[in-house]
């Protein structure tokens, strides 16, 4: 049987992998889901100031 990825995951991949790297990077077990929700909202908020930043 074949495994099914859904859209949705597909599209959420991109924007969640800076934090399952530092995850990985890091080997973290216990602590994984608030670290890469940390490290996701620190990356996009900072890639967001930049962005908007060079707009103006």
């Amino acid at each position: 049987m074949t495994k099914a990825i859904s859209i949705g995951h597909v599209l959420a991949w991109p924007f969640l992998l800076p934090g399952n790297v530092a995850c990985d990077a890091l080997g973290l077990g216990q602590h994984q889901n608030l670290v890469r929700m940390l490290v996701n909202s620190l990356i996009w908020t900072v890639l967001g100031v930049i962005v908007v930043a060079l707009a103006v």
